[in-house]
């Protein structure tokens, strides 16, 4: 049965991790007790405070880790002495990253310089010029520049040029893939990117009819979130159809490697913060691309310009908002804004109900609105005011005009800051006005009404900013903290429109979204690291700004000063570390979890937290990082350096992308002046020359402290052997992560028939992860140490018996079939990034707290004896931690008929993101088949938490992979 649920999760493809722990498991025993102990609770995907678990980010366009190394290998094997010769003259800290789907560059780039000279052409012509001249790289014919429009052509504060052209055939744009360019002001070519795709005109030809309706593609996207399309009115335009509250449907392009199919883009709310964007194939219904837009963190006004209470900033002081600019020419009330829209949404129903609305504050004799303090509660002080009392329903009314009031003013004020130099976040740049048709949508004390006069659980301590494309309105949502039905919430009783350290934050989200985009604008902080450096900037230039106009202390003497998020904490932490931490920092807000003293390093964020990787801790990294380049140049010179670097960054960046996207833009702005000092920089963090990732959603970074060596490169080489045969292992993707540019330049390399590779010009030093991806075989990574003579680094994987890449099959399965993406066969690609999702009770997906265990039959290619399992249980399809495999068994079988089992236990939340050994205890010779059974998802105690509590268990069961090894 196939239904409409598709999608993947965060584990991206690429994530390459080794096999780390072994298990043994009795026939019939709950051997839970051998596995790392899991906190009961913890979904994967870290949910928000109180909130149920939602899906996350999805894109079809990204095939398993399996299918890109592969084609990667085959794209290198094409490739002549032309484009070796291309790469070669871009020097050591050139970069040339491939798409393996496409076959054309995701970013051309240099580290250390431009890839042009000055020059007085149009920056458009020096984009086209460079992509002409150089056809053994960008693959494009004439006809494939023809399809290019240009969508923008912004200049910045600092004089670049940033040029986004879509690709157009049959008067429909292509998603996402074109070309971006970004030309300085003397003329010089910094970077190509966007992964244009070739005979583009040829595909839509071959492209199959649609079908589907922008009505019902609308019903596809909001039902594949657990959500409900709003009945509104509608209006078909020339390219789809817009409703009322903002919804749309657009026709449009898709690129996969299986071909070109006609979609609708669609831009959903939900229900709640279900706001989504997403692909829906107009053939069949189904999900090509999803993407969660919500990031969780008479003119007379009196507002506080950091929180009620602080010592500077926290007194009530008056703004006339039409002077300031704040207000459109004749405005009535507070949705009034030249930039906000903004209104009390105690219902949360996005609209401005009667009672709603607050009036332009100020009379001929007055300001308007002053604060009412609240002493209810022991956290109530002067220094930390609460404005509103958890114990009494409607007491928030006290202060509602006064909450949208400052909402409103820290909102406007922040636009305009954004708006200046050095930011430059202009209206080109794609910023929020009304003038655009896109100002903030700012929904004040957020579902303050929800509950009997008290929010419920789902609308306390937190605060969001949802972020479409450039000409739609973000929406920013902020809550009342400090729950009522918790009498020992940590939180002081405030609303985060009072702290100005939140709704920056908030707002920052919508300055990374319109600048991490690809070259149709849509925002690709999609992976894990991407997405966590969306955190890291919130909190950085929220912080960053408060230190500057002076309301917040940082004295440069003493670490642990600079905390976000501190007046609802009552002068605490918000975060788990302060934000001016440095390495070795022996400051008392400076202290892990784990309690390791000092700032972070690289190889800290997959271990911050107590739930495993997670967005908000490699945000707590990052940030760190930022201010230590802070520390080192102030405000001005790094808010510049990180804003440029945010419009040149390549899509879905990794923190190593971005830390050279911040060398190119000291490239950019000072001549590369501070290049050295930046290295340094970095490298005290992790980040050095030598560090590696395999891409953005790799959760095992390697970590390394050294600047880039000097000196002339060496070879590295070796042997890729079958570990029980000894045959050579042809056509295996050999590469050092981090300086592989995409699988297809740099330190990579393919083996020959003899199973041999050889990598030349690598810079002597020490690498942490050297890989090797092969057919059937598992894949594989260690450190390498490269000799200035050169070195030999030899490799023997095991072959995966069950792996689709050699002839493995999956013959029955039960539950239903997520096809594309989530189909059974995922669970065999050797790829932890796409899995097989199921459900947990019947194929409807209908929340139970009975499972029924689902299973794949996987046909191996010939008879083993086996040795062992490796299984990875991780959920997929953009669901939460609590939908992994839990309890499970497997059988096998030498005819698919008679079965007997060969291992069972119980995985928990440590058992994720990893593949985890399992040894049989019996029923191991001649097996042709084997079964794996999904028993349990990971809901803690399911029985009372199912079906109706917020676990995504309680609906969907998945797993990533499962690897079989053994002998013939």
């Amino acid at each position: 049965m196939r239904t409409a649920r598709t999608g993947r999760g965060l584990l991206a493809i690429g994530v390459v991790t080794t096999t780390v722990l072994a298990m043994t498991m009795g026939s019939g025993a709950n051997a839970a007790g051998s596995l790392p102990k899991a906190d009961p609770d913890a979904p994967a995907v870290q949910a928000e405070p109180s909130q149920r678990e939602t899906k996350g980010f999805y894109d079809a366009r990204t095939p398993s880790a399996r299918a890109t190394y592969a084609q990667a290998a085959k794209t290198m094997a094409k490739e002549g002495a032309a484009a070796e010769k291309f790469r070669d003259s871009l020097g050591p800290q050139g970069i040339v990253s491939v798409d393996p789907a496409t076959g054309t560059p995701k970013q051309v780039a240099k580290l250390n310089g431009f890839l042009t000279g000055p020059s007085s052409k149009p920056p458009a012509r020096i984009v086209f010029d460079y992509i002409r001249a150089h056809p053994e790289i960008f693959r494009l014919t004439e006809n494939d520049l023809r399809t290019l429009r240009l969508r923008k052509d912004y200049r910045d504060v600092a004089g670049s040029h940033h040029l986004s052209w879509e690709q157009w055939v049959n008067g429909t744009p292509l998603f996402g893939n074109g070309i971006i360019g970004h030309v300085t002001k003397r003329g010089e070519l910094i970077a190509i990117m966007g992964s244009p795709v070739p005979g583009l005109a040829g595909l839509a030809a071959r492209a199959g009819a649609a079908s589907v309706t922008a009505d019902s593609a609308r019903a596809a996207a909001a039902k594949d979130v657990g959500g409900k399309a709003a009945a509104t009115s509608a209006k078909t335009v020339a390219d789809g159809k817009k409703w009322g509250n903002g919804d749309y449907a657009k026709r449009v392009w898709f690129y996969t490697q299986a071909g070109l199919r006609m979609g609708w883009a669609t831009y959903t709310q939900a229900g709640g913060t279900l706001i989504y964007s997403h692909v829906i194939d107009a053939s069949t219904g189904s999900v090509l691309y999803r993407r969660p837009l919500v990031d969780h963190a008479n003119g007379d006004g009196l507002v506080t310009d950091y929180y009620p209470g602080a010592a500077k900033g926290g007194t009530q002081r008056k703004v006339n908002f039409f002077k300031a600019g704040y207000l459109q020419k004749g405005a009535q009330t507070l949705q009034d804004g030249t930039s906000v829209n903004a209104f009390a949404d105690i219902n949360d129903d996005d609209l401005a109900n009667t009672g709603e609305t607050v009036k332009v504050p100020g009379t001929r004799t007055t300001a308007e609105y002053r604060l009412v303090p609240f002493a209810s509660n022991p956290q109530c002080s002067p220094a930390f005011v609460c404005t509103w009392d958890p114990a009494t329903a409607n007491s928030w009314r006290t202060n509602l005009n006064q909450d949208v009031t400052q909402a409103f003013y820290l909102a406007s004020n922040f636009h305009d800051y954004l708006r200046r130099s050095p930011i430059g976040f202009t209206a080109a740049a794609g910023n929020f006005e009304t003038t655009g048709s896109d100002p903030v949508l700012l929904n004040a004390i957020d579902g303050a009404n929800t509950l009997n006069g008290l929010p419920d659980g789902g609308h306390v301590d937190n605060a969001n900013m949802n972020t479409p494309p450039d000409g739609t309105s973000p929406t920013m949502q902020m809550y009342l903290f400090h729950n009522p039905a918790n009498p020992d919430d940590r939180f002081v009783p405030t609303s985060s429109a009072n702290d100005a350290s939140i709704l920056y934050h908030e707002y920052t989200h919508g300055l990374s979204n319109r600048l991490v985009v690809d070259a149709s604008g849509n925002s690709t902080l999609n992976s894990v690291q991407a997405g966590g450096m969306g955190e890291g900037w919130s909190d950085f230039y929220a912080m960053d700004n408060l230190v500057a106009k002076g309301f917040q202390p940082n004295s440069g003497r003493r670490d642990g000063e600079v905390r976000e998020g501190t007046y609802t904490v009552a002068g605490g932490l918000f975060r788990k570390e302060a934000m001016d931490c440095r390495v070795g920092s022996t400051a008392s807000t400076c202290v892990a979890l784990d309690g390791t003293q000092g700032g972070y390093t690289f190889a800290d964020f997959p271990n911050l937290g107590l739930r495993g990787p997670e967005v908000h801790d490699i945000g707590e990294f990052w940030a760190q990082v930022l201010w230590d380049v802070r520390e080192r140049f102030g405000h001005t010179r790094t808010i510049s350096l990180v804003t440029r670097a945010m419009e040149l960054s390549p899509p879905d960046p990794s923190l190593l992308d971005m830390r050279n996207a911040i060398l190119q833009a000291d490239q950019v702005v000072n001549r590369g002046k501070d290049v050295a000092t930046l290295w340094r920089i970095f490298a005290a963090r992790g980040m050095g020359w030598f560090a590696g990732v395999v891409d953005a959603a790799d959760t095992v970074p390697a970590e390394d402290f050294h600047v880039p060596p000097t000196g002339a490169g060496a070879t590295l080489q070796g042997t890729v052997t079958d570990k029980l045969t000894g045959a050579p292992v042809p056509n295996a993707l050999v590469f050092i992560a981090g300086h592989d540019s995409g699988y297809s330049g740099d330190y990579s390399d393919v083996t020959d028939a003899q199973g041999k590779y050889l990598i030349d010009g690598v810079l002597p030093g020490t690498y942490p992860k050297l890989v090797v991806a092969g057919g059937p075989y598992e894949i594989l990574n260690q450190a390498v140490t490269v000799a200035p003579g050169g070195s030999t680094v030899n490799f023997a994987p095991r072959r995966d018996w069950a792996a689709a890449a050699g002839g493995g099959s999956i013959t029955a399965f039960n539950g239903p079939d997520f096809a594309p993406a989530c189909t059974p066969p995922y669970a065999i690609d050797l790829s932890q990034g796409t899995g097989w999702g199921s459900t947990t009770g019947d194929n409807q997906g209908t929340p139970t707290n009975t499972p029924i265990p689902k299973f794949i039959v996987v046909a191996l290619p010939s008879t083993v004896n086996i040795t062992t399992f490796a299984v990875d249980p991780t959920q997929t399809c953009g669901d939460p931690g609590s939908a992994a495999t839990g309890g499970f068994r497997i059988e096998t079988s030498a005819d698919g008929t008679t079965w007997a089992t060969a291992a069972e236990g119980t995985f928990g939340a440590a058992n994720r993101g990893r593949y985890n050994e399992v040894t049989p205890t019996g029923a191991t010779a001649g097996v042709k088949f084997v079964k794996f059974w999904m028993l349990s998802p990971q809901v803690p105690d399911i029985t009372n938490n199912c079906p109706n509590g917020p676990f995504a268990g309680c609906q969907f069961m998945d797993m990533m992979e499962l690897e079989v090894f053994g002998t013939q």
